[in-house]
């Protein structure tokens, strides 16, 4: 892109534009707090985002007389449906479609991104008058909405009552179904499996494999818009009991899963990860109180703008242009045009480019030169040329860097005149961030990652904060060593 500059002396400068040559976040990167509204003083727990409120898990008691139980003389869990409100809040929570389960454990549950079809896990046999002998291994079923019910309950076609299949999760492009089961083949107490919808029509169930599954169980599977796939197990490495974990797929495989940190996990169980699809903020079960499960809200505390402009790059490279000297470049052979830039170099020609080495005032000339005598026979204009970086905060770093390998990214060349620096605040594209003029990172999955950099002014009058931002692509590439 070329920027024309007319000046009253008649002289064209044109700038010439060439090509431009193991732990999930940081503690406290996310607020946590309990929603008292779902909580009943029982099981709260594995909570799902819908277009119009919050449907979860609870073992509550249906009404104070009746408290339906398993053979065991454990509580029946039921689906709940917490409708939000005009503030967007969920608010008190009913029973959700009481048709989908008689006297059997329902949930958890998914819903496809239309909002039409829910997949729930339940016991494979309804009824009081089953056995302490009987098997009733969980299941996954689908049900239709028709208006505000729930029919066509259908069982899922890789239901067995052999073993368990449980924890559905459909993706929200409804190409994937993740479930969790101890069938064979599980490499551990429960393992996470995927299926693909091929022409209207799921695949055969697939293990994800020794890197995300374990010896332990793995549980409640949620895959989010970021490619990542949220999972809760008690593998070794956590903070103790369930702990919430991430993996995603990388040139066609699972990557090691990381444990995300304080205050997401904690000593408690915490487990059933769920996030807004394109935003990190969601819900997530835990005991941390110790008096049952319960329902948390969490939401980020890392800064990221949703428009930031891209970084631009100094040119100092300019074309010159004398309109005179090109409607009279009729001159004899004994004459020549002389530009002369104003910082030691010269060129000759009616046009010429020079480039810069940086900013500065640089006086221009255009001479005629008498080829014979050597001197000036006509200065034909004169102009003084004043260069200026671009205002902007500038992120100094290499455009590449290899997985494990330190990223260092600085700040001092930020050029913000009149703008009293309080803060350098880096957003690094993966859910972790930093602050300071110079700041080091190292990304551990490859990727093209997009840094902002924040900059913030200390208050001025009134208390007015002025802040800038600016981004940039890095490409991350796997480390072959």
């Amino acid at each position: 892109m070329r920027r024309h500059i007319t000046y009253t002396t008649v002289i064209f400068i044109i700038l010439l534009t060439f090509p431009a040559g193991l732990r999930g976040q940081a503690k406290g990167a996310f607020e946590v707090y309990r929603m008292p509204e779902l909580s009943s003083g029982s099981d709260d727990m594995a909570p799902v985002i819908m277009s119009d409120g919050i449907l979860f898990c609870s073992n509550r008691k249906v009404n104070p007389f009746l408290t339906k139980k398993n053979l065991e003389g454990i509580r029946l869990y039921g689906l709940y449906f917490a409708p939000f409100n005009e503030e967007g809040k969920p608010g008190k929570p009913v029973l959700f479609a009481p048709n989908l389960a008689k006297d059997a454990n329902i949930g958890p549950a998914s819903v496809t991104s239309d909002g039409n079809t829910l997949y729930f896990t339940r016991n494979y046999l309804e009824g009081r008058k089953l056995k302490k002998t009987d098997s009733n291994k969980l299941g996954i079923f689908t049900a239709k909405r028709n208006g505000s019910q729930w029919t066509d309950i259908q069982p899922f076609e890789y239901n067995d009552p052999a073993y368990n299949l449980s924890y559905p999760f459909v993706s929200a492009d409804g190409r994937y179904l993740f479930f969790c089961s101890d069938m064979p083949g599980t490499l551990g107490k429960y393992d996470i499996f995927m299926c693909e919808n091929t022409d209207g029509k799921w695949t055969k169930p697939v293990n994800l494999g020794n890197t995300v599954n374990s010896e332990a169980a793995e549980l409640y599977p949620f895959l989010h818009s970021s490619g990542r796939l949220y999972f809760t197990s008690d593998r070794p490495g956590g903070f103790g009991g369930l702990d919430i974990w991430y993996t995603r797929l990388a040139f066609g495989s699972w990557t090691k899963p990381v444990l995300l940190d304080e205050p997401i996990n904690s000593e408690a169980d915490d487990f059933a990860f769920y996030a807004v699809q394109g935003r990190y903020e969601g819900y997530f079960s835990s005991n941390r109180r110790k008096d049952g499960d319960d329902i948390y809200r969490f939401a980020t505390t890392i800064i990221r703008w949703s428009v930031c402009d891209t970084l631009k790059k100094n040119n100092y490279c300019y074309e010159f242009i004398d309109e005179n000297a090109l409607k009279n470049d009729t001159m004899d052979t004994k004459f020549r045009w002389e530009w002369t830039f104003g910082d030691g170099a010269k060129a000759d020609g009616v046009t010429s480019e020079h480039c810069y080495t940086g900013p500065g005032i640089y006086d221009i000339s255009l001479d005629i030169v008498n080829l014979i005598t050597g001197g000036i026979e006509k200065r034909q204009a004169s102009y003084q040329l004043e260069i200026t970086d671009v205002e902007q905060p500038v992120i100094s770093s290499p455009e590449t860097i290899k997985t494990g390998e330190a990223l260092v990214l600085n700040a001092a060349e930020t050029n913000l005149p009149g703008m009293d620096v309080a803060r350098y605040y880096w957003n690094f594209g993966d859910e972790t961030a930093s602050s300071g003029l110079e700041v080091s990172k190292v990304y551990s999955l490859p990727g093209k990652y997009n840094i902002q950099l924040i900059v913030s002014s200390k208050p001025g009058a009134g208390g007015v904060v002025r802040e800038v931002c600016v981004c940039k692509d890095i490409e991350v590439i796997a480390n072959g060593n």
